[in-house]
């Protein structure tokens, strides 16, 4: 007997597939649905991978249910990914870097002649294959 389900229900979903676009995922009854990038989360989701993996399980929210019984939910009500959002707030593209690193005329040329070490050792190691 399939489980009826409706718009602003909870469900746990487990991700069985991610796409550019969003995340597919299957309910414990095998009910398909979408999650799209943008009902991630508020904020701009460059890559849906960065918040989802295959195979994970989240608690999601139905915004609609398609002719075909498909589902659409989103993630922006589940509070891990709430709480996701507003540590991103806070980061910004900077602290991609190493906060123990300093980045500046100095510092690169300090470490240019390791990186152009680095460089040769790769391009050894790649004519050696």
């Amino acid at each position: 007997m399939a489980k009826h389900y409706r718009v602003g229900q909870f469900v746990k979903v487990k991700v069985t597939g991610i796409q550019s676009y969003g995340a597919f995922v299957k309910t414990p009854d095998n009910r398909e649905g979408l999650i799209h990038i943008s009902e991630v989360m508020d904020d701009y989701v460059h890559d849906v991978g960065q918040f989802l993996t295959k195979g994970q399980i989240v608690k999601a929210k139905i915004i609609s249910i398609e002719d075909d019984e498909k589902l659409n939910l989103t993630l922006k009500e589940n509070e891990y990914f709430k709480n996701e959002e507003r540590q991103k707030a806070k980061k910004s593209v900077l602290d991609l870097i190493k906060e123990t690193e300093e980045y500046g005329f100095e510092s690169l040329a300090q470490k240019m002649p390791g990186w152009i070490q680095e460089a040769k050792a790769n391009m050894r190691n790649e004519q050696g294959r």
